[in-house]
């Protein structure tokens, strides 16, 4: 999956979570990123970059090929940090947008649970059946 098409998925899956409203970085005045999403939670604001690894094979100067389906993985499991966090909105945005994948993501590493978690402190690792990534960082 690429960027440009996970984008709108996860602004739509973030505004189905009771109480967020979300909207692109480039629309909240935030241009430093390509991709990403501003999120409303708990009266506060965060903001989550995204990057991608492409599928082996796929060029972005061509469209992109059909989706490749499979099983969902497991979900992650709720969130137990203090609402509007980011270590909240992590949990729950890897339920919503499981909840709204038509069967594409084949893996879903929450960088929390990992033995050594990267600098980038919040965000996952969402793996496609089509081998392509997507790292959404909080920013």
């Amino acid at each position: 999956m690429r960027p440009d098409r996970f984008q709108p998925l996860l602004i739509s899956a973030a505004q189905s979570i009771p109480g967020v409203t979300a909207t692109t970085l480039a629309d909240a005045g935030n241009t430093t990123y390509p991709y990403g999403v501003s999120i409303q939670s708990g009266g506060k604001a965060s903001r989550w970059q995204i990057v991608a690894t492409s599928a082996p094979g796929d060029r972005f100067d061509q469209p992109e090929p059909e989706p490749v389906l499979g099983d969902k993985p497991a979900a992650p499991g709720q969130a137990t940090a203090t609402e509007g966090t980011p270590a909240h909105l992590k949990a729950a945005l890897a339920e919503a947008v499981l909840a709204a994948d038509p069967g594409e993501i084949a893996a879903v590493d929450l960088y929390s649970r990992r033995a050594e978690p990267p600098k980038t402190g919040h965000g996952m690792t969402l793996v496609f059946h089509d081998a392509s990534k997507i790292y959404l960082n909080h920013v």
